[in-house]
């Protein structure tokens, strides 16, 4: 396999033409480190004070859950802790608390609240105690409380929280006026202007207060632009109104999108069937969920860490149906390498959601990633099937299928795609590109040339694609002056690019200028040190400049990096006789 093909087999090319995950799009918020989870930076007492005295079964436990925790699985981790608590007299203070944040991030909500008071009654704290305690009060509609326990804290993610969070309790209590002089203190910090006009407009239409909800979403509009999810929420106002143009205009400002297509396919349905949208946020449940929502998906575009699955997950405690939610905690399980989990969530996602096309859209990756790669190609094709008009799964399905070198299916799928794209853009360089190496690994040279061109023609600053057909010109001996400064603006646009300064010292090499070859692939080296192809690049070049003994040592370090059958018999062959020998053959 080619420096070239492995390069391509890590790239994702449907990048930038399938959707992500859904976010509000509000402006970025500075939280606390206050409000960080004890297990990422709060203090720990040593572990043999945790496992003295125990018993063997006890203590293995929690080691094991030590190593599930380090590694990032956080349910194993919950589960072994708790399965040390439960065998050995482990129970102290500091193994609660990551108990505690570990229930948390999973959503075992009861679980997280025994551990939270065998805390408090240890005298001792926990974060996210009063926003727990607050979220409780709120699902049993102790309305009253609410306000009372978020008085206790004003750091972090509760200084956040605490205005919508009153207000929504004030609106249980059927106090409209105290619910908005409540969120008013969200208008202190200008960064949540934007959220305290959407909840102002979900707050006024609760009441029935259409003209009053329809100024604050405008509002929301001035300070932070139409986001997906204000879309979907204005537009939802707008069909309760029989507005249905107002709405249709908003949903097809996002009909590039899985989800805004989805959104106006089903408000479509709906008027044609004269069934009226029920209100999206209709109880004060509804209310404090969509601001726990609301935060996470801001801080998720900012960083990964349980402070978005805690918020995520008490968002869906409060609202169990709340798909976005379901969306945001399924990211962040991807990013822990937790594909099976993000998958059992993207399946309580029903299929009439607006969010379901994009959810499964992630499920076949991710089924992908775990080697289930028929179930993942099966996926792609249903729902191509579904969605005629639609290119973005085919353009998934080949990368699916390119991946596994599959190219010659690959080629149809993107050919498939682009045959459904109505106005080709500079953004599909990319499927161009991608078509193109399928091409090109199924010997179909002057097609994946012609893609390889196009694809320059759109983006003639992509270094991917300046290596790649820079690369293949000089190994066929066509274009060498061109070639040879493709690549060359190729590493100047991306130096650090092990694989391609590699093809510039390659390209250098195959034109004879050894000692830059040379030098070239020696910095190439330095960058991809356990890449087998690079490594024995090098031993070509340090031989050809007399250097034959580093030759035998790179080429013998290439032979233990696992090269692929053809390159392991060409380096054996290279050991035992040396390079002008094999390349006489």
């Amino acid at each position: 396999m080619t420096t070239l093909h492995r390069t391509l087999k890590t790239m994702s090319f449907a990048t930038h033409l399938t959707c992500t995950a859904v976010a509000i799009g509000f402006a970025a918020i500075t939280l606390s480190a206050a409000s960080h989870a004890y297990a990422e930076n709060g203090s720990a007492k040593p572990e043999e004070n945790l496992i003295d005295g125990s018993g063997e079964a006890a203590s293995g436990s929690y080691l094991a859950g030590r190593h599930a925790e380090q590694v990032g699985d956080s349910l194993a981790a919950l589960n072994f802790y708790t399965a040390a608590v439960t065998r050995g007299d482990l129970a102290t203070p500091d193994l609660q608390k990551r108990i505690y944040i570990l229930a948390l991030t999973e959503g075992r909500i009861d679980e997280a609240l025994e551990a939270l008071n065998k805390i408090e009654m240890a005298g001792e704290e926990a974060p996210f105690a009063n926003l727990l305690r607050a979220v409780l009060a709120l699902k049993t509609n102790n309305y009253a409380a609410v306000e009372l326990v978020l008085k206790a804290e004003k750091v972090g993610l509760i200084r956040l929280l605490a205005p919508a969070l009153n207000a929504w309790a004030k609106v249980g209590q059927n106090d409209t006026k105290g619910a908005l002089e409540a969120l008013g203190a969200m208008k202190e910090q200008k960064a949540l202007n934007a959220l305290h006009d959407l909840h102002a407009a979900l707050i006024e239409e609760h009441a029935g207060n259409s003209a009053a909800a329809e100024a604050s979403f405008l509002e929301v509009l001035k300070s932070a632009g139409l986001s997906i999810r204000v879309a979907q929420l204005l537009g939802g106002h707008f069909e309760r109104l029989d507005q249905y143009d107002k709405a249709f205009e908003l949903y097809e400002k996002f009909k590039d999108d899985g989800e805004g297509e989805a959104m106006l396919v089903l408000a479509q349905g709906r008027r044609k069937a004269g069934k009226r949208l029920t209100l999206d946020v209709a109880t004060p449940q509804d209310g404090a969920a969509e601001i726990l929502y609301n935060i996470a998906s801001v801080l998720q575009k900012q960083a990964s860490d349980s402070r978005v699955l805690v918020l995520a997950r008490l968002a869906l405690y409060l609202r169990p149906d709340m798909d976005g939610a379901k969306v945001v905690i399924a990211a962040a399980l991807e990013t822990s390498q937790r594909y099976a989990d993000a998958n059992a969530i993207y399946a309580n996602i029903p299929k009439d959601s607006p969010l379901s096309w994009n959810a499964r859209m992630h499920t076949a990756d991710n089924l992908d990633r775990l080697d289930q790669t028929d179930a993942a190609v099966s996926l792609l094709r249903t729902l191509a099937r579904e969605r005629p008009n639609r290119e973005a799964p085919l353009i998934e399905l080949g990368g699916v299928l390119r991946r596994h070198e599959r190219f010659k299916e690959a080629v149809e799928a993107y050919t498939d795609a682009l045959k459904r794209i109505d106005k080709i853009e500079p953004r599909h360089w990319v499927v161009y590109y991608a078509r193109g190496v399928s091409y090109e690994q199924t010997d179909h040279w002057p097609e994946a040339e012609a893609d390889f061109l196009k694809a320059l023609e759109f983006d003639s600053e992509q270094p991917t694609t300046l290596n790649y057909l820079g690369y293949l010109w000089i190994d066929k001996g066509q274009h060498l002056d061109q070639a040879l400064k493709m690549i060359e603006k190729a590493v100047d646009l991306r130096p650090r690019d092990g694989y391609i300064v590699d093809s510039l010292g390659w390209g250098l090499y195959r034109l004879g200028q050894f000692d830059m070859a040379t030098k070239k692939l020696e910095r190439a080296v330095m960058l991809r040190p356990d890449d087998p192809v690079i490594n024995d690049h090098l031993g070509d070049a340090l031989w050809k400049v007399g250097r034959t003994r580093e030759a035998r040592f790179q080429w013998q370090r290439a032979k233990g990096l696992e090269p692929d059958e053809k390159l392991l018999k060409l380096i054996e062959q290279k050991l035992k006789s040396g390079l002008d020998a094999v390349s006489s053959q």
